[in-house]
């Protein structure tokens, strides 16, 4: 059988591509291999645990409570409703300065005036997005937040 000149180098340049990125793909298969398959654990680690009874700021709707120097900085956990919380991060997407709760409906970004609604959802602004939510789970007077 004869090889084409052609060929051969192809198959050879192929070769050497291949074993010149095979240590990569090792460290990156032992990285992920190190930390588990699975992204989800990760997921329900917890940012934050506050008992409502220790924060009376929760008592009543547009309440809210910043826990602070989480794995993902500091945290804003607000009363929506009478049954129901949320919980997000307290940067602005536009230039991430800090908002403020300036109501029991609104949130607000001082530096350039972005807008939200007491849930983080995006109402008007130069931001254009809504501040980045975090699961909220709450049992038997304590709220759990994780990442979403």
């Amino acid at each position: 059988m004869k090889v084409d000149k052609k060929q051969s180098q192809s198959r050879r340049t192929f070769l050497h591509n291949l074993a010149a990125c095979l240590p990569m793909f090792l460290v990156t298969f032992a990285t992920i291999y190190r930390r588990g398959f699975s992204f989800q654990d990760r997921q329900n680690v917890a940012l934050a645990t506050i008992k409502i009874a220790d924060n009376p700021a929760l008592d009543n709707v547009g309440g809210f409570v910043l826990v602070k120097n989480t794995s993902v900085g500091d945290v804003l956990i607000v009363r929506i409703s009478d049954a129901q919380y949320a919980a997000m991060s307290d940067i602005c997407p536009h230039k991430q300065c800090r908002v403020k709760v300036r109501s029991a409906t609104l949130i607000k970004c001082p530096c350039h005036g972005s807008t939200y609604k007491i849930d983080g959802s995006y109402v008007s602004g130069p931001s254009h997005k809504s501040l980045q939510q975090f699961r909220v789970a709450v049992a038997a007077g304590v709220i759990t937040v994780t990442e979403s």
